[in-house]
């Protein structure tokens, strides 16, 4: 009998030998790199988001992700669709290494909190915020289940593709609930999500590009069994070293009408989903999950025992009264 890949296929003499020689750089480098993969879905693991997002990943999506321009019109975006004010709680969901957080900061926002899985981005984070004297608390954490004060923020952001990460379309359900909780009545849910329909239909099956002037990414793409998931491979070669990563995410697809049952169904209510045109790239190549994306904003319900609570525990601590212009949501 045949010897097999990991996927199943027959291994011919040419995947063999492609098989051995990446082994051997990957032992030299400190990397095992799996060489051709014909199942991207049987190597994706289940929870890939936990050591994916390192300084590598500043590195490999930083042409996006820490690019001031793209930071600066999703804030803008923010704050008009939510219609928010200084004065307003602020929870950045996902908040990564914290760049929408401290530009809220910068613009005179006193009231910022950041959370995130990742513990390096964290720190980048509190760093970033200390090297600017700007009072944000950032905390580490799981966005499905999180205590950060219930019903206390006016306003909750995930930004920059951060949704639909989990295994299991449930755990996304229960991100919504968590924010739900963490809302006061009326407050404004606003997000962007990766276009489902589009990118079910047109994403690149294989991609590459230099991130500077030594490493460059090679990208592999694949639609789950189900096509419920775009699963994405990326090997990044250092000139000089080699493989130095071969790893696995995929991003659940929704698409609009998808995503507005999934709102609705979460109680969000007084939806506005819109395209967003691709955002700014320094490096001008693959945008990946990001070339088309949705925006969406909601409202949380509001329950009038809900409402008494939190206006009570506000007036014990001697906040100011809050009110949510009757214009948010609408862009």
């Amino acid at each position: 009998m045949r010897r097999k890949c990991t996927d199943g296929r027959p291994i011919t003499a040419g995947t063999a030998a492609s098989h051995r020689a990446g082994a051997a750089q990957g032992r030299r480098n400190g990397t095992q790199s799996l060489g051709p993969v014909f199942d991207l879905e049987r190597h994706l693991p289940s929870d890939w988001w936990r050591t994916l997002f390192n300084s590598l990943y500043l590195e490999t999506d930083g042409d996006v992700f820490e690019n001031e321009r793209n930071t600066i019109d999703e804030v803008d975006r923010l704050i008009h669709a939510a219609g928010i004010r200084p004065d307003h709680r602020i929870l950045d969901l996902c908040c990564g290494q914290g760049r929408h957080a401290l530009e809220l900061a910068r613009r005179g926002f006193r009231h910022v909190t950041g959370l995130d899985r990742s513990r390096y981005l964290i720190r980048l984070a509190r760093k970033r915020a200390r090297q600017c004297d700007l009072q944000i608390s950032f905390h580490e954490g799981d966005v499905r289940d999180f205590r950060l004060g219930d019903g206390e923020f006016d306003c909750a952001c995930i930004l920059g593709n951060s949704f639909g990460y989990f295994e299991r379309p449930e755990d996304d359900l229960a991100v919504l609930n968590a924010v739900k909780r963490a809302l006061a009545p009326g407050g404004k849910l606003v997000m962007d999500v990766m276009d489902g329909e589009w990118m079910r239909c047109h994403f690149e099956p294989r991609s590459w590009e230099w991130i500077d002037q030594t490493h460059f990414v090679c990208r592999e793409r694949g639609l789950a069994e189900d096509r419920d998931r775009l699963i994405s491979r990326e090997v990044v070669v250092d000139t000089a070293r080699g493989v130095i990563a071969d790893q696995f995410y995929a991003e659940r697809l929704y698409p609009r009408e998808r995503l507005e049952a999934l709102l609705t169904g979460a109680g969000f209510r007084n939806l506005r989903i819109h395209p967003l045109s691709a955002p700014d790239s320094q490096r001008n190549q693959d945008l990946g999950m990001t070339a088309h994306r949705l925006f969406a904003t909601g409202e949380a319900p509001a329950n009038a025992a809900a409402a008494a609570s939190v206006r009570a525990h506000r007036r014990c601590r001697g906040d100011p009264p809050r009110t949510m212009s009757s214009r948010s949501g609408r862009t």
